[in-house]
């Protein structure tokens, strides 16, 4: 990208930032639809209790009520949302399974407040909805399947349904059951009011990360190990007629009997970690090899080989999606201060100055002895302010208030406002004792910080209004091609109402640090003579390097020896931050060049990185109920 045309022709950008966006929409909802073949609908399903779940349903073009075809319900993992399961629906619908994919509860658009009794059951109200409501769904052949938190949701409605069958209180719906990044069930189901146990006469599959954070640390505490355990090999041997003493084969159908009839077990071993396992071709072939299996091939389908899958084309068009919005932002501000007299007052009269060059021993060494202590802040700080501060040392995040109902954005707000704090205090420490301020009175011109309330205000309005039409954008997407735009866990979808208050609760955090940010990219980094580009780059790495030591030093060692040096949940999170941080500094680069101010830019990615956050995780609390 030519970065003096992105400023000098904003209109043009604009241009091809909407036809990145409708360019994603068109070939991403092709994709999701099998290419025409599946017909992807949304579900709003309303049990009696008034719980809302909100859902997709892939129904193929072969289902009818004279051709029945199996059910497949999905789940998602904790903090995610139904988007992440796209690989399983497009993949299995493809090959002739109507597949549900939900938010669960507390996720996406589905209900806050629930029971605890309920907050597990929201399969089973689908299952139930389907059977009553689709005449097209053969309900003697009926699966489940989730990652993680969504696994456990699977399994709660397995064990559901048999208590019901046990007790006599119904029929067991599910034919199978694939636990995935989360352990099976190893022993029989007891039930108060039940004769004797209950044996696990379903179709049981497994897919195990390698190197999974969280499960399968069974005997040795390692996860590479599992398939040796003698949890695996107890859970194969759950079948009459199957002895594995040794360690289970990966990806093995075994088969056998319980209660004299046939049944299959298997674990799929896949070299991934656990958030891999629901963005990765292997354990997308291992959903389809399990259900072909489990269920067979539907009527009217020939087998297609697992390996053959178009889910990467959804996803890299999702990626394009994505990349126009970043782009819009940029090109949509520029485009309205030259052409919006109102917000044209934004813009620099002439360029800023840079500061000082480094030009004497002392200023070399205090700028790079401070570039390397700012580097390293962000890291030192995840474990003593996200997880033992805030999170209370907890397994995982929890700690939540009505108006700050989000465990997972606390900890990332919390430790982002502590961040900005400290680095803040670092560069004006050196500033004024060992830098070019040393003696100096006032804020330099250089620093982009000097301005009037009315252009804050004036800044903070372009801002909401770049990012409103960006969202609108999205939901338009959203609207005609049920789409929206994302890559792995990075992810812009729409929102729903009870996120607002979070947006206004959480967005001061971020926007204190996207403002720290641009201080120092924009008045520190830049200094006279060095390269623009070298500027930019060299803030990218200062924002993430500490954080990727992180990630390095916990999956070096893990994927070496198993041992995990930090919380695992805390490090998971800072994925997206290896992404969204350097593009913020890059649109927040681009903005300072042409108002010459840090306001616009770091607003508008506080904005939107924070109301990203709010919908993409899980909501535990809610002054909107």
């Amino acid at each position: 990208m030519n970065e003096k045309k992105l400023v000098k022709n904003p209109k043009f950008w604009l241009v091809i930032s909407l036809c990145l966006c409708l360019l994603s929409s068109v070939v991403a909802s092709w994709a999701q639809s099998s290419f025409g073949t599946v017909r992807v609908e949304d579900m709003r399903v309303v049990v009696d209790d008034g719980y809302v779940i909100n859902a997709e349903i892939y129904i193929p073009e072969g289902a009818s009520a004279e051709n029945p075809l199996p059910l497949i319900v999905i789940s998602h993992g904790s903090y995610n949302n139904l988007d992440h399961q796209d690989i399983n629906a497009i993949e299995l619908s493809r090959r002739g399974y109507v597949v549900i994919s939900s938010d669960a509860y507390m996720h996406g658009s589905s209900s806050v407040y629930v029971n605890s009794e309920d907050s597990y059951l929201n399969m089973v109200h689908l299952i139930e909805y389907a059977c009553a409501s689709y005449s097209f769904i053969d309900t003697d052949s009926i699966g489940v399947s989730g990652h993680s938190m969504g696994a456990m949701i699977a399994s709660a409605t397995a064990e559901y349904y048999f208590k019901q069958e046990a007790l006599g209180l119904g029929e067991n719906r599910l034919k199978a059951i694939l636990n995935v990044g989360y352990d099976p069930q190893y022993e029989p189901y007891s039930f108060e009011g039940a004769d004797g146990e209950t044996d696990l006469t379903i179709n049981w599959g497994v897919i195990a990360a390698k190197y999974d954070e969280w499960f399968f640390t069974a005997d040795t505490g390692n996860p590479a190990d599992y398939l040796e355990s003698s949890y695996a090999i107890s859970f194969i041997n759950q079948l009459d007629g199957v002895d594995i003493s040794g360690s289970v084969e990966n990806g093995n159908i075994y088969s056998g009997t319980i209660d004299g009839e046939e049944y299959i077990r298997v674990i799929y071993q896949n070299t991934e970690i656990h958030p891999l396992n629901h963005f990765s071709a292997a354990s997308a072939a291992s959903q389809v090899d399990f259900f072909y299996n489990a269920l067979g091939v539907p009527s009217g389908y020939d087998y297609l080989d697992p390996g053959n899958q178009i889910w990467q084309i959804k996803e890299g068009f999702n990626l394009v999606g994505l990349i126009g919005i970043f782009i819009f932002l940029v090109a949509f501000a520029a485009t309205i201060m030259d052409t919006v007299p109102y917000f044209g007052e934004l813009k620099a009269k002439q360029a800023v100055p840079c500061a000082p060059a480094l030009s004497t021993g002392k200023n070399k060494a205090t700028f790079w002895i401070t570039y390397a202590i700012n580097l390293v802040i962000p890291a030192l700080l995840v474990v003593p302010v996200a997880y033992m501060w805030i999170g209370q040392s907890a397994w995982v995040p929890s700690t939540v208030t009505t108006w700050f109902g989000e465990p997972n954005t606390n900890e990332l707000a919390g430790w982002t406002a502590v961040v900005a704090i400290c680095i803040l205090a670092v560069f004006l420490i050196s500033y004024k004792v060992f830098g070019a301020g040393k003696g100096v009175k006032g804020i330099p011109e250089y620093w982009g910080v000097k301005t009037t309330v009315n252009k804050v205000y004036r800044s903070l309005m372009l801002a909401l209004l770049t990012v409103g039409v960006a969202y609108v954008i999205l939901f338009t997407s959203e609207f005609f091609f049920n789409v929206d735009y994302r890559i792995w866990v990075v992810d812009m979808r729409i929102f729903t109402a009870n996120k607002i208050p979070f947006f206004i609760a959480y967005v001061p955090a971020f926007m204190l640090f996207y403002l720290v940010n641009s201080l120092l990219v924009n008045g520190g980094n830049r200094v006279e003579g060095m390269p623009d580009w070298l500027v930019t780059l060299i803030s990218c790495i200062s924002n993430i390097a500490g954080i990727a030591v992180l990630i390095f030093i916990q999956y070096s060692r893990l994927i070496g020896s198993g041992v995990f040096t930090f919380n695992s949940m805390r490090i998971v999170n800072l994925f997206p931050l290896i992404v969204l941080i350097p593009i913020g500094t890059i649109i927040g680069r681009k903005l300072f060049k042409i108002t010459g101010s840090i306001y616009v830019g770091s607003f508008i990615v506080s904005i939107l990185y924070t109301m990203m956050t709010v919908a993409n995780t899980m909501v535990m609390a809610s002054v909107m109920g």
